[in-house]
C-alpha cells in the first residue's frame, strides 16, 4: 500500500476565476446580442468548475479532519449561495408585479419559489420550455435552472460520496490514494452512465434534455473527477501542462462558435467545452498557470470574482428593459449591458462578498471563521460570536455604505429613464406600420377574396367599424381601461372558454352532434374544420347559426396543433401527430356524408417540417391542404378562412406599465405568400378564400384589441369574445361571395 498522500491545503486558482469570466461573458453575451451562438456553453464551463471545487473542498475537509462534516459543507454553501440568490429572486418578483400581466407576474412569482428550492429546471422542463426556441414571454428566471442543477448535485453528492468512503475505507487511517480511487471509479461510472443518458434524451426529447439533471450531472461529474485525480495530475510535466492549458482555452472559445442551436445538446456536443474545460483546470493543478494570460490577468480574475452576481442578474436585466424598450437599439443593448455590471457590482460588493465573509452560520459547523473557531476555545461561544461579528462590522463597514450610495444612483437612475421611456410613447414605428419600410396597402374588404354580387347583403358593411376600432386601436398611446374581457384574463384563459374547446381536443374523435349549432332541421348546414385556427373562429360560425333564423346549422371540428393537409405536419403537442391522420379522416367522412351547403377551413399560416423530417415550401403546404380538401367532394362550395396575421405575443408585450404600440405589428411576409398562394390555388379549383386582413389590421397594422374586445389571447389565436363579435363581419364575407 502506498504512502498517504499529504491533505493539498487550498490555493487560489487564477486560471479558474479567468474560466468563469469567459464563461459568463460568453453566456451574458449569447443572450443579450446572440453572439456568440453557442455562447450558452459557458453555462457548461460553469458545471466543470463547480464539480472540481465542490468534490475537491470534500476531499480536503476528509483528508485534514479524518471525516466530511455536511454540516460545514452546506453552512459554507448557504453562505455562498443564498443571500445574492434570494435578492435576485425578490428583487424579480417585485419588478414582475409592477412591469408584468398578471399571468405572467404570477408565473413568474412561482418561477422564483422553484428557484428558491432548486427545484426551477424541473420546472422549466415540465411547462415544455424550449430554451432555443421561445416564442412565448420568457420567464426573467429561466436562467437559475443551472443553479438548480447544481445544487441537486451539491444536495446528492455529498452523501454518496460518504457512503464511498464508508465502503473504501474501514478506518480515517485509510490510505488517501484509497479513497480517492474509490470516488474516482464512482465518478467514472456517473460521468458515463449520465452521458449515454444524454445522448439518449437530446435525441427523444431534446427540449427537457436541456434542463435535465440527469442529462446534465456527467458535466459537474468531470469536474468531480479532475478533483479525484488532483495528485496525479499535479505530477503532470510543465511542458504538458503549458501545452494542456492553451488547447483548452482555445477549445473552450472555439466551442462558442461551433456550437448553436441546432447542435444536438446536451448530447454529445456539450462534450466540447467540458474537456476543453477540464483540460485548463487540470493543467493548473500542478501549479500557477502564468503563461494563459487571458485567464490569469488582473481583470479577467475581477470578472470571475463577479460571475455569480453578473449572471444572477442580467437575465432579469435583460427581459425587463425589453419590456420597457422593445426594441433592442445598440443603445438600449449598451443600457443593459451597462447596467447589468453597474448592479452586479453592487450586488457583490453590498450582499454577496460581506455575507460570504461573515460569521453567518459559522457555528453550526465552521466556515470562513477560523478566527472564530479559535477564539471560541479560549472564551464564551457567545463572547466570540461578537468579537466575530464586530470583526466582520470593520472588515466590510465602509465597503457596505459606499455600496449603499451605489445601489441609491442606481435606483434614481432606473426610475428617472423608465418614466422618460414610457411617457415618451412608442419608441419606434411597428414593424409594417404605415410610413414603415415594406408596410403594406391598406387593405379592401375582400381583399384576396374573390368577392362577387353584394345583392341582398346589409346595407352597412359592418368591417367599415371594424375598421374604425382598429385603427384607433393601433394609433393609441395608452390602454383602454374599459376592456372586457380584461388583457390579463384572456392570457389567463387562452382557449378555456372557447365553447368548441372539446370539439378541437386531443384524443378519439369528438361527437358530431355535440359539436353543432344551430336548429337540427336547418336546411343548409355548414362545416367549419381545422387546427386551433378554426377553433379560434367557432365562436363567430356559432353566432351565425344562432342568429340565422333556423335556416343553418353549423358544424365545428378539428384538432388543435393538426392543419388539415394530406401531408402530416409535425407537431410538438403530446399526442397530436398519433390523432391527427384519424382525425382528419373522420372529418372527411362526415363531411362527404353530410354533403354540407359550405365547408369553411382554416389553418394555421406557418412554415413546418412534414412527419418524415423534410421542410416543407408554402407551395408545399397550399397544394397538400388543396389534396386533403378535394377528399371532401365540396368542390366550388369551399371556403378558406386566413388566420389573422401573425402578431406580437401578448403575454411577453402586454404591460401595464407600457404602451399598446408594444404590441402592434405588422401583417408578416409569411401571411402574405400563404394567402397569395391560397387564393391562386383557390381560383384554379373555383373555391373561395376570405382575407382576415378587413377584421385584424387597419392601414397595414394589427392592434392587441379593438374597441373594448383584446383581439387575441396569445400571437395569433382569436379571443372567444373578439370571435363572437366578428359574426357580421363574417357573415357579410361570405354572403359578398353568395354563400350564405
Amino acid at each position: 500500500m502506498s504512502s498517504p498522500v499529504p491533505p493539498a491545503r487550498p490555493v487560489f486558482r487564477a486560471d479558474v476565476q479567468g474560466l468563469r469570466a469567459v464563461a459568463v461573458i460568453a453566456v451574458i453575451l449569447n443572450h443579450v446580442i446572440g453572439w456568440p451562438a453557442g455562447g450558452f456553453a459557458g453555462v457548461d464551463v460553469f458545471f466543470v468548475i463547480s464539480g472540481f471545487l465542490i468534490t475537491g473542498l470534500l476531499l480536503r475537509d476528509r483528508e485534514e479532519h479524518g471525516r466530511i462534516s455536511l454540516r460545514r459543507f452546506y453552512a459554507k454553501r448557504m453562505r455562498r449561495i443564498l443571500p445574492a440568490a434570494v435578492t435576485v429572486l425578490i428583487a424579480t418578483s417585485v419588478a414582475a408585479y409592477f412591469l408584468f400581466n398578471r399571468p405572467r407576474a404570477i408565473s413568474t412569482l412561482w418561477d422564483a419559489v422553484s428557484s428558491l428550492l432548486f427545484v426551477s429546471n424541473w420546472r422549466f422542463a415540465a411547462e415544455g420550455t424550449d430554451y432555443f426556441q421561445a416564442t412565448d414571454a420568457v420567464s426573467p428566471l429561466q436562467h437559475f435552472w443551472s443553479l438548480s442543477v447544481e445544487e441537486q448535485f451539491y444536495l446528492v453528492w455529498p452523501w454518496l460520496m460518504l457512503l464511498v468512503l464508508a465502503v473504501a475505507a474501514r478506518s480515517v487511517r485509510a490510505s488517501t490514494n484509497r479513497v480517492r480511487i474509490a470516488v474516482g471509479t464512482t465518478l467514472a461510472v456517473i460521468v458515463a452512465a449520465s452521458f449515454v443518458y444524454a445522448l439518449w434524451e437530446t435525441a427523444t426529447s431534446p427540449a427537457p434534455a436541456y434542463f435535465s439533471t440527469l442529462s446534465r450531472v456527467w458535466e459537474l461529474g468531470v469536474g468531480a473527477l479532475l478533483a479525484a485525480a488532483a495528485p496525479a495530475l499535479a505530477r503532470l510535466p510543465l511542458p504538458v501542462r503549458v501545452l494542456g492549458g492553451w488547447i483548452g482555452l482555445a477549445g473552450i472559445l472555439s466551442s462558442f462558435f461551433v456550437i448553436s442551436a441546432d447542435t444536438p445538446f446536451p448530447g454529445p456536443w456539450a462534450a466540447f467545452p467540458v474537456l476543453a474545460t477540464a483540460l485548463v483546470i487540470a493543467a493548473g493543478v500542478g501549479g500557477r498557470q502564468r503563461h494563459l494570460v487571458p485567464l490569469v490577468n488582473p481583470v479577467s480574475v475581477f470578472f470571475g470574482d463577479l460571475s455569480y452576481s453578473l449572471y444572477l442578474w442580467h437575465f432579469p436585466i435583460l427581459v425587463f428593459l425589453l419590456v420597457l424598450m422593445p426594441q433592442q437599439t445598440t443603445t438600449v443593448t449598451l443600457l443593459i449591458l451597462g447596467l447589468t455590471l453597474a448592479v452586479s457590482l453592487v450586488s457583490y460588493f453590498l450582499i454577496e462578498q460581506p455575507l460570504h465573509r461573515s460569521p453567518w452560520l459559522a457555528g453550526a459547523g465552521g466556515g470562513t471563521g477560523e478566527a472564530l473557531a479559535a477564539t471560541e476555545e479560549g472564551q464564551d461561544a457567545r463572547d466570540a460570536r461578537r468579537a466575530a461579528w464586530q470583526g466582520w462590522r470593520e472588515r466590510f463597514g465602509a465597503q457596505f455604505i459606499l455600496s449603499s450610495l451605489g445601489l441609491v444612483v442606481i435606483v434614481v437612475a432606473v426610475v428617472v429613464t423608465a418614466q422618460v421611456t414610457l411617457r415618451g410613447g412608442p419608441s419606434a414605428a411597428a414593424p409594417g406600420a404605415p410610413g414603415s419600410p415594406g408596410a403594406p396597402a391598406a387593405a379592401s374588404p375582400n381583399d384576396g377574396s374573390g368577392a362577387g354580387d353584394t345583392a341582398g347583403q346589409p346595407a352597412v358593411n359592418p368591417e367599415d367599424e371594424l375598421q374604425a376600432q382598429l385603427a384607433e386601436a393601433a394609433a393609441a398611446t395608452s390602454w383602454p381601461g374599459d376592456l372586457s374581457p380584461s388583457l390579463d384574463d384572456v392570457i389567463a384563459a387562452g382557449s378555456s372558454t372557447n365553447p368548441a374547446r372539446a370539439c378541437f381536443d386531443i384524443g378519439a374523435t369528438p361527437d358530431f352532434g355535440s359539436c353543432t349549432w344551430g336548429s337540427g332541421d336547418a336546411p343548409n348546414h355548414l362545416y367549419l374544420v381545422g387546427d386551433s385556427e378554426a377553433l379560434s373562429y367557432a365562436p363567430a360560425f356559432k353566432a351565425l347559426a344562432e342568429g340565422s333564423d333556423g335556416t343553418w346549422k353549423v358544424t365545428t371540428v378539428g384538432l388543435y396543433g393538426c392543419r388539415f393537409t394530406d401531408v402530416l405536419i409535425q407537431n410538438e403537442g403530446a399526442g397530436v401527430m398519433d390523432a391527427c391522420q384519424q382525425r382528419k379522416q373522420d372529418v372527411a367522412s362526415h363531411i362527404v356524408s353530410d354533403a354540407p351547403q359550405l365547408v369553411v377551413v382554416s389553418n394555421a399560416y406557418a412554415l413546418g417540417k412534414a412527419s418524415d423530417g423534410r421542410p416543407i415550401t408554402v407551395g408545399d403546404i397550399v397544394a397538400s391542404t388543396t389534396t386533403e380538401t378535394a377528399k371532401y367532394g365540396a368542390s366550388g362550395r369551399l371556403v378558406y378562412l386566413a388566420p389573422p396575421p401573425l402578431g406580437a405575443s401578448l403575454g411577453q408585450c402586454y404591460s401595464p406599465a407600457t404602451s399598446p404600440q408594444n404590441c402592434n405589428v405588422g401583417i408578416d411576409q409569411a401571411w402574405q405568400d400563404f394567402q397569395s398562394a391560397t387564393a391562386a390555388a383557390a381560383a384554379a379549383t373555383g373555391d373561395h378564400v376570405v382575407s382576415s386582413l378587413p377584421f385584424s389590421c387597419a392601414n397595414g397594422v394589427c392592434p392587441a384589441f379593438a374597441g373594448t374586445l383584446p383581439t387575441k389571447y396569445d400571437s395569433v389565436h382569436l379571443t372567444p369574445a373578439f370571435a363572437e363579435h366578428l359574426a357580421p363581419s363574417i357573415r357579410w364575407e361570405l354572403g359578398a361571395l353568395g354563400l350564405f
